[in-house]
């Protein structure tokens, strides 16, 4: 009577591979059939050991008949594991652009594995992020067009996500220039300046300082008015939030002073002499 099969190397499933394998030693050196339980299905060959594949989920266990028609009793269990899940496809959340104050992007990534711990792999540059939990928020991002996949806990990797663009960085408008200052007059007692260099496309606004009075408007040059004696700066902020430098200082003069009215003093009349 044969021995009973030693259960050798068990291969389970993969996330690429659903069935198992099992190897099995100690058999007959003739030839013999495998007969399995459950399902009594037999396999045929010959040598002291052979690979049996394609082993779906469950519990079995092998006899062995040899050439002689003897039966060996059943090899101990053969554990066959679940195929490990495949994770789904990240669905893209919100994406946050980078504006003057942060420069790069943030995504917030969602549909990730609620057991266990994931690896997101973002693609172009294989960068990897670790976590837990259904969402996750990827920050730290530098304009381009971008991808993820998340691997999970079993070593699964799920398919592409839809691509997230992150956008250039908005452009820090130019520094104002300042162009011709008008000093009050006798007449007028507030002086004007002329501010180029403004953004050419969008709403800008100009900010004075010291006061922090605005001005908005469009176009790349505008005129100031109404300013009292001091020295000024400005900065101008276009249509995506970004600030420039500020200016040179604009000196505006204090108002020339009105002369008094003249004093009327000693009259002298026209005399015989003199008309």
């Amino acid at each position: 009577t044969p021995a009973a099969p030693a259960v050798g190397t068990i291969t389970q499933p993969s996330c690429a591979v659903a069935p198992g394998n099992v190897v099995l030693n100690g058999l007959p050196a003739g030839s013999w059939t495998l007969i399995r339980t459950p399902g009594a299905v037999t396999t045929t060959g010959s040598g002291t050991s052979t690979t049996i594949s394609g082993l779906a989920t469950g519990t079995y266990s092998y006899a062995v008949i040899n050439a002689q028609g003897c039966t060996s009793t059943a090899s101990v269990n053969i554990v066959i594991n679940a195929q490990p899940s495949t994770p789904s496809t990240p669905n893209i959340g919100t994406i946050t652009q980078p504006s003057c104050a942060v420069p790069s992007g943030s995504v917030v990534i969602n549909g990730l594995p609620a057991s266990g711990t994931w690896t997101l792999t973002r693609t172009p540059g294989a960068v990897t992020t670790t976590g837990t939990g259904t969402s996750a928020t990827i920050s730290g991002i530098t304009p381009g067009t971008y991808s993820y996949t998340v691997t999970n806990a079993s070593g699964c990797t799920s398919g592409s996500s839809a691509n997230v663009v992150i956008n250039a960085l908005p452009a820090t408008p130019s520094t104002p220039a300042v162009g011709v200052i008008t000093q009050p007059t006798c007449a007028v007692a507030t002086g004007d300046v002329v501010l180029s260099n403004l953004p050419s496309t969008g709403t800008w606004t100009l900010t004075r300082t010291p006061g922090a009075v605005t001005t908005s408007g469009t176009g790349t040059s505008t005129t100031i008015s109404g300013l009292a004696a001091g020295t000024y700066t400005y900065t101008v902020t276009n249509s995506s939030g970004c600030t420039s430098a500020a200016s040179a200082n604009v000196v505006v003069n204090t108002q020339p002073p009105t002369p008094a009215a003249p004093a009327v003093g000693t009259i002298t009349q026209p005399s015989c002499a003199v008309a």
